[in-house]
């Protein structure tokens, strides 16, 4: 049996999202993300916001896999459905609508603890389900999974575990700086690994900036873990795959200092 997964009871986690991509619906319109926003979802999801579509991902290997050029334009045509958002009233909660993508989003509220993958999981496997349940009912055509992937993102906020960038390393013990060197401004870092037997890849970055417009200085540490789904490895098993190996590699990129003041149980 693998090692159990490493627990804290106060994560810097402030966003999780997990997704399920599939080919696109030929049949769905925008109209009809309002439909089920009224028809399958409870009193209690108030909000209803627009947004850019968003692009569909693949991961590949072998022969398969091909490279974007760098700034390489995507285009898209008016006729598109774009990105629906519909937002619990407690705003803590949003399920994101497309033709080829349901995603649901946890963002942390005041003074909210992370409620762990545990309680949200079961939480987009049903708003899932009622998805394809009104798919199904209104003929839209036929849900053919084909990438899943899911999303952590974290704010390890300036003056909670560090005050210049002098101690950034007391949080990553891996990131070091010359001592003779001016001391850093800012960071700016990504890098994608490969998932054991190329079941996906993790996307991690590593920026510095603030939480929000007004808001206090932060490193923004983002990972995503995103892969296929196939006759071997399904949509609840990828989610499962890309939570254990974002927990993991947030563990062991960061320090045992930083896990006490985390409170980990595990």
């Amino acid at each position: 049996m693998p090692d159990p997964l490493p627990k804290f009871d106060t994560p810097p986690v402030v966003e999780t999202v997990l997704s399920a991509q599939f080919a696109r619906l030929p049949k769905f319109r925008t109209a009809h993300a309002g439909c089920f926003w009224k028809s399958s979802l409870g009193q209690e999801w108030k909000t209803v916001e627009e947004a850019p579509r968003l692009p569909d991902q693949f991961e590949r290997f072998g022969e398969d896999r091909k490279w974007a050029p760098m700034g390489a334009l995507q285009f898209s045509t008016a006729q598109e459905p774009q990105r629906t958002q519909i937002i619990r009233s407690d705003d803590t909660r949003m399920i994101q609508v497309q033709d080829s993508r349901l995603a649901y989003n946890w963002k942390r509220g005041q003074d909210q603890k992370y409620p762990s993958y545990d309680a949200t999981r079961p939480e987009f496997d049903d708003s899932y389900r009622r998805f394809k349940d009104f798919v199904r009912e209104f003929e839209l055509g036929e849900i053919d999974e084909n990438q899943w992937e899911v999303t952590y993102v974290n704010h390890l906020v300036k003056g909670d575990l560090w005050e210049s960038a002098r101690d950034w390393n007391t949080i990553f013990p891996w990131l070091t700086f010359p001592q003779d060197q001016l001391e850093p401004d800012t960071i700016n870092a990504r890098w994608v690994s490969v998932l054991p037997e190329n079941r996906g890849r993790l996307h991690t970055t590593l920026n510095f900036g603030r939480t929000s417009m007004d808001g206090p200085e932060a490193i923004i540490l983002e990972l995503t873990a995103r892969g296929a789904v196939s006759r071997d490895v399904s949509l609840t098993g990828g989610l499962e795959i890309g939570h254990a190996a974002i927990v993991r590699s947030f563990a062991r990129m960061t320090s045992k200092q930083s896990h006490d003041h985390w409170h980990r149980k595990a």
